[in-house]
């Protein structure tokens, strides 16, 4: 199914807009919702519900009111403008009209906002002004709010006082009552493969969003307790299977695709970026923390989030995540594919802070600096600071051969030891459990 966006550009540029967009034939659904000044696009922006994938603008400045009325808006927004060719093509076509054109004469709105020059760029001296990022601190919304007014005013005020021979504006909802007052006015349109190139530009985005949306993510809660007694593991496990039914009725009312596991490390849910994006409020406050809290279980716990490229990495970041979190007590962190870390975030959090995760960086192996990195935390993550190939082949996505060439290649290099063998099946011989050899 084609991909659904929403167009936000004025009454003038409709009907230039639907056939251009036929014309191209690119595949994708739209609608278009039209304006007449920019502080429309507020109750405007109000009808482009969820089912559309992203929005194309007719140009930056309406494109930024959105940015400015609603700044939590992350679809992708694409906008075109008024590009050198563009330019060029109108002024040719004025110049086969008026051979004696004088461009001092000429007002073209676009340059004159950026302190550009008309007569400097029909020399080649000048390129039209970039336009792809409009600064919060020079169009803040009250500028916005009266920009049009002000370039109309400008516009007419010079026609009348003969300044002027002609008007060029990108603004399109000022050109109409510009003509209705006798300005000769012209509005410079986009060409197609420019058009098409935003739109491709456009789309690419939204492939890459949702990509990244789709991204694993695990998450990892884990109770925690000091006692290692017979009753104390009995009521653990008790525990557990009451948080294995909270997540089920939490995520079951908010998650679409989403699986819980038990492991010796915890809760296990593996979810997409997205809803923990959404559960995270974008990694300001834990939702699910904040959950849990609130219905006054007594337990102590920690939460640790791992996005990655794979379940593994995302898998190892959670463990790392979760293992910072139980250092701070009562908390929840993040770490990221880029192995950032950001937390934390708890219940009463209000900002976050993120460092590099360079943890082991120091340790001189033969392996890669982030083998090390990745088979330490995985060993620091476990309960009792020590692990087994076949724990170490789990948590990070790898053979149980490669696991034990890592751990025997760090062994050799006496950075790890061997505690003690342990017996994890009734075949086979015991399993060497490492740690970390002190210094």
């Amino acid at each position: 199914m084609g991909k659904k966006i929403a167009i936000i550009a004025t009454d003038f540029l409709e009907q230039f807009i639907e056939n251009m967009i036929t014309e191209l034939d690119m595949g994708f659904q739209y609608h278009i919702f039209t304006y007449k000044k920019f502080e429309d696009i507020r109750e405007i922006y109000k009808k482009i519900g969820p089912e559309y994938d992203g929005i194309l603008a007719s140009g930056s400045f309406p494109a930024h009111m959105i940015h400015l009325y609603y700044p939590e808006e992350n679809r992708p927004i694409g906008c075109f403008n008024t590009d050198d060719t563009a330019m060029y093509r109108l002024l040719l076509k004025l110049l086969q009209e008026n051979r004696k054109l004088d461009f001092s004469r000429v007002y073209a709105d676009i340059m004159d906002l950026f302190g550009g020059n008309l007569t400097a760029f029909v020399e080649g001296r000048e390129t039209m002004p970039d336009l792809t990022i409009l600064s919060n601190e020079t169009f803040t919304l009250e500028r916005m709010q009266k920009l049009e007014e002000e370039q109309y005013e400008k516009h007419l005020n010079l026609w009348k006082e003969g300044k002027t021979d002609l008007s060029i504006t990108r603004f399109s909802s000022i050109v109409k009552r510009l003509k209705e007052q006798g300005v000769n006015v012209y509005f410079p349109y986009p060409g197609q493969q420019y058009v098409q190139n935003i739109c491709e530009r456009l789309l690419s985005d939204i492939e890459k969003r949702e990509l990244e949306e789709r991204q694993p993510c695990v998450i990892v809660v884990r109770l925690l307790g000091q006692e290692n007694s017979v009753s104390y593991l009995r009521e653990l496990d008790s525990n557990y299977i009451r948080l294995e039914s909270m997540m089920m009725e939490m995520f079951g009312n908010g998650i679409t695709e989403f699986s819980l596991h038990r492991y010796h490390y915890g809760m296990e849910i593996l979810a997409t970026k997205k809803d923990v994006l959404k559960i995270t409020e974008n990694l300001s406050r834990d939702g699910l923390f904040a959950e849990l809290k609130k219905r006054k279980t007594g337990w102590n716990f920690c939460i640790g989030y791992g996005f990655g490229a794979g379940i593994a990495q995302a898998r190892l970041n959670a463990l790392n995540a979760c293992h910072e979190a139980e250092l701070k007590k009562n908390t929840s962190y993040v770490v990221t594919e880029k192995e950032e870390l950001i937390g934390p975030l708890g219940v009463e959090a209000t900002e976050t802070f993120m460092v590099d995760n360079q943890s082991y960086r120091d340790i001189k192996s033969k392996l890669s600096p982030i083998t090390v990195s990745k088979v330490m935390s995985a060993l620091e993550a476990s309960a009792e600071k020590e692990i087994t190939a076949q724990e170490l082949a789990f948590r990070l996505g790898v053979t149980k051969r490669s696991a034990n060439r890592f751990l025997s290649t760090l062994e050799r290099e006496e950075i790890l030891k061997v505690a003690y063998k342990k017996r994890t099946t009734s075949r086979g011989r015991p399993e060497s459990v490492f740690v970390r050899k002190e210094k």
